[in-house]
């Protein structure tokens, strides 16, 4: 392709194309080159290269005639190479400029759609094959094999070729490319067996070399026709150099990778979405009997508060595993968390406790699509009894690493504490009440630099506590009697003779103080005790004002599926209360 549509294209793809325009005087292709060891990337050109990928593509092919979906078009020059070799060809992309450089190419001999592959949509069995170059890695796994099985006919082919993570470190950047493990593992999942793994990483890794050293050749050219930003382009060539570290360091790779379409699974695994509300909430009311309304299902996954996967039979939900996202300090970063909700098996499949059931396999898939290294969410926390712990630790799926203890304390009756004083809490209406709280955060997360918490600043208060559709909680403050100092915030929830406290929101050394205070107001309202639930490592910090453990069947897992925090560095350190098992 000699003429310039490329300079239309979306950031970085135009810098890609220009700047191969500009050393090569045509730009082809869009995607890596395969380079041997003994040769050099600059020397062979790029154009060479590239062609030996699609190539290698090609032979992996059924002979023509076949019905071929390419997700991904680049600028069609693959399109038209399978129209040539005798293959039906349908081609989609939703980058507009893409699809408009393409049909310049192509003409009427593809049928091209400027649509995303989650919106494409054909009958069932529409093709032999479904083939992606290097855009495989912008799409979920569980939606491409999902989605691909759906569009193959019988024994139908997918084909990808593309860059993925090999590798999970614990660093603090979100890896971009899907992480290799977890798709094969779902690829398998959805119905589809591994024919082929072909790692081309060697052979692909020199087209970051000649890529970065075509852009500082043509640097002042790529600025000027691109009108471009120079500290944007400065900011691609160091991604593209971090790119190049974690290609040398083993991190990420390139493979070619063959699926065939086998029986159906058993079980569909799905992301839960908007529109399977309605089975999440009579798989819901089965296995607990009673409730999970609209409202209360809203609150708990819409808005991107959580994310679940399910299995289905049929037309049915099986299983489901939910997550609510949670922001935490961890050991003094901050870190996303998810907390495990709505763990729920339908009582007809509840003793398939193996490794194809469905259980395993949606508290399997959920970490691999949401959580550890690499991911936004670096680990999730829960709440299981010990016999579900037991049940997920022979599976493979948690660890133990805490349990919960109830602390127990009488009320008590007489006037008011002389050196401090405590009303309620009307952050909703009030500003300044607000403002307490997220600097009573503030004065409480440094005790914490050893151990991992959940942020508890008025933007979560307020989510958690008054913004719950069902139940009602009370915002406690206690302060300085003369000073009005703020010492920290108590919430609690009142069930019948029992206060409950939930959650306490102040440095450390004043926690007495407000536990006397909340056993006093719960005495003068009738209430015969105050509870709180705390993780058993933080118990004696309660026991020492006066309370009393008690146990509770209830532990804190730790997936060991993932590639993620290890057991030991989790272990012991979580500080978790009432209000962050209360999500009923």
């Amino acid at each position: 392709m000699n003429t310039l549509l490329h300079l239309s294209l979306h950031f970085p793809l135009n810098v890609y194309a220009h700047a191969l325009y500009l050393q090569q005087g045509q730009v082809e292709y869009l995607h890596y080159g395969l380079v041997e060891e003994h040769e050099s990337a600059w020397e062979l050109g790029a154009l060479v290269a590239q062609q030996r990928s699609t190539e290698l593509l090609m032979t992996r092919l059924p002979p023509p005639p076949g019905r071929l979906l390419e997700i991904g078009l680049g600028l069609g020059t693959l399109a038209s190479l399978l129209i040539q070799r005798g293959y039906q060809v349908t081609a989609i992309s939703p980058d507009p400029h893409q699809i408009a450089i393409s049909k310049g190419y192509l003409g009427d001999r593809a049928e091209l759609q400027e649509v995303t592959f989650e919106e494409f949509d054909r009958p069932p069995g529409s093709y032999e094959i479904v083939l992606l170059q290097e855009s495989a890695q912008y799409l979920k796994p569980l939606t491409l094999f999902n989605k691909s099985y759906d569009l193959l006919t019988q024994n139908g082919l997918l084909l990808l070729i593309d860059e993925v993570s090999l590798q999970r470190l614990p660093t603090d950047e979100i890896e971009g490319l899907p992480f290799l493990k977890y798709t094969l593992a779902q690829a398998e999942r959805c119905g589809f067996q591994l024919i082929e793994q072909l790692d081309l990483s060697k052979q692909a890794a020199p087209t970051l070399d000649y890529l970065l050293k075509a852009i500082d050749r043509h640097r002042d050219r790529l600025l000027t026709d691109l009108q471009l930003p120079e500290t944007v382009l400065t900011e691609l060539v160091k991604s593209l150099r971090l790119y190049q570290q974690k290609y040398q360091d083993g991190r990420y790779g390139y493979v070619l990778l063959a699926f065939r379409k086998t029986v159906p699974p058993r079980w569909k695994i799905m992301e839960v979405t908007l529109q399977h509300q309605e089975a999440v909430r009579t798989l819901f009311f089965q296995t607990f009997q009673h409730e999970l309304t609209p409202q209360l299902w809203t609150w708990k996954y819409a808005n991107g508060h959580g994310m679940a996967t399910a299995a289905w039979q049929g037309n049915e939900m099986v299983a489901h595993y939910g997550g609510i996202q949670r922001e935490l300090r961890y050991f003094g970063k901050p870190k996303w968390g998810v907390q495990i909700v709505d763990v729920m098996v339908s009582t007809q499949q509840r003793g398939v406790l193996t490794r194809r059931g469905p259980y395993f396999l949606v508290g399997a898939t959920f970490p691999e699509c949401y959580a550890g290294y690499g991911a936004k969410i670096l680990l999730g926390f829960g709440f299981p009894t010990a016999r579900a712990i037991r049940t997920a630790e022979v599976l493979g799926l948690y660890a133990d690493v805490g349990k919960m203890t109830e602390i127990r304390w009488s009320t008590t009756t007489g006037w008011p504490q002389i050196w401090t004083r405590i009303r309620h809490l009307h952050p909703l209406e009030n500003s300044y009440d607000r403002q307490v709280i997220d600097d009573l955060w503030i004065q409480m997360s440094p005790f914490f630099t050893q151990d991992i918490i959940g942020v508890r600043n008025w933007q979560y208060v307020q989510y958690r506590y008054l913004n719950h559709p069902q139940k009602r909680y009370e915002l406690l403050l206690v302060t300085r009697r003369f000073t009005g100092k703020p010492l920290g915030v108590v919430i609690i929830y009142r069930d019948n003779e029992t206060c409950k406290l939930l959650d306490l929101i102040a440095p450390l050394p004043h926690f007495p103080l407000l536990i006397q205070q909340i056993r006093r107001m719960a005495g003068s309202w009738g209430m015969s005790m105050v509870s709180a639930w705390i993780t058993e490592n933080f118990a004696p910090l309660f026991i020492q004002t006066g309370g009393e453990a008690h146990p509770v069947d209830v532990r804190i897992p730790h997936c060991i599926w993932y590639a993620g925090p290890p057991t030991e560095e989790v272990k012991g350190h979580w500080w978790l209360m009432g209000g962050d098992t209360d999500f009923m």
